[in-house]
């Protein structure tokens, strides 16, 4: 009896997400990094088999160090939304305040949107030149990276090829803003999600198999230079891509690099669950390949514990923001933290 493949068909990745379930929480710095490595590891397994068993292919492509992204939520939520497309950015300015967006005016909100990062990318970069004084900062993709790296809305999403960058961000973030209901015998339940950003960028891409480049072509469809905008506003949002992509950012600041952070930039897909793709059938034609995002669910039992742990690993302010500002924190933490009770 023949084992029928399953046919590949488009689905949304919150469904299948939903249908793989979500995995056992971990609990500790050595579970969490012992589920990423098993995690890439399968994934790279994969790619072996798939394409570097191919005798044509001459040299070894497999990448799977900065293949794989990875970044921290503070509540465990399924939404992977940029700035912009969140209600905190829609909610303020929406006349009818939290009624939700009919289908029919979704394309009215993705213009207004658009046309509202326009005059930030105005406002910014007009008054960005007098304090850009190192001249970091050239070309449309330059200022549009480095508005996201200030905390003004982008279609940015920030990641990073730093796994236990990821997991102190969100628990850094928990801690300044912990759930309501949080009593002090309450665990943390964060996550960090981890992806194959060259397997997505294929996937959502006929064109290309890998981060897009801030520079190329490609990149100003989504990031429209200023002029286009200006000249012709409806043209220029015409061409913005509906699906997101992961894009390699310029090196424009210590805190990117020292971050290794990365971005996926969104089209007209407001949260990167609700984009469409296709899984492949296996190699070997049993069944379909495994879904590249995945979300690692972690229960900290003492926040402080914790990030003292990450320190002692060198992951803390002081090394993920490479300025005075950064070491001023670290050295506060350092002395003022809160350190577990003893029996004595």
């Amino acid at each position: 009896m023949s084992v029928r493949t399953p046919k590949p068909s488009l689905e949304r990745i919150r469904n299948l997400l939903a249908a793989a379930g979500a995995s056992k929480p971990v609990s500790t710095i050595a579970q969490y990094v012992e589920q990423t490595r098993l995690i890439s590891r399968r994934w790279q397994e994969t790619d072996w088999v798939n394409t570097e068993s191919d005798g044509r292919v001459l040299l070894n492509n497999a990448r799977i160090v900065g293949q794989v992204w990875f970044r921290g939520h503070s509540k465990r939520a399924h939404k992977l939304k940029p700035g912009l497309y969140r209600e905190s950015t829609y909610g303020n300015l929406s006349k009818q305040a939290h009624s939700p967006v009919p289908p029919n005016k979704r394309t009215s909100r993705f213009a207004e949107l658009i046309e509202l990062e326009h005059e930030l990318r105005i406002d910014f970069t007009s008054y960005g030149r007098l304090l850009n004084p190192a001249n970091e900062a050239k070309s449309s993709a330059d200022w549009y990276f480095l508005m996201q790296h200030h905390g003004i809305p982008t279609r940015l999403l920030d990641w990073t090829t730093n796994a236990l960058a990821a997991l102190f961000f969100c628990v850094e973030k928990y801690q300044t803003n912990p759930l309501p209901d949080a009593g002090p015998k309450s665990k943390a339940k964060i996550a960090v999600w981890m992806l194959d950003a060259y397997w997505l960028a294929n996937r959502l891409s006929d064109v290309w198999s890998s981060p897009l480049l801030a520079w190329s072509s490609d990149a100003d469809k989504y990031i429209p230079p200023l002029e286009a905008l200006i000249e012709k506003m409806e043209d220029a949002q015409a061409l913005i891509p509906k699906h997101a992509m992961p894009i390699e950012p310029p090196a424009l600041h210590p805190r990117v690099a020292s971050q290794e952070g990365r971005f996926i930039i969104f089209g007209q897909t407001e949260d990167l669950l609700d984009e469409r793709i296709t899984l492949d059938p296996l190699a070997s034609g049993k069944g379909l390949e495994e879904l590249r995002i995945h979300e690692i669910r972690f229960d900290v039992e003492d926040i402080d514990d914790l990030l003292r742990d990450l320190a002692q690993l060198g992951v803390s302010r002081r090394t993920l923001f490479p300025d005075l500002g950064g070491l001023a924190d670290f050295v506060t933490w350092k002395h003022l933290h809160k350190v577990r009770g003893y029996s004595l």
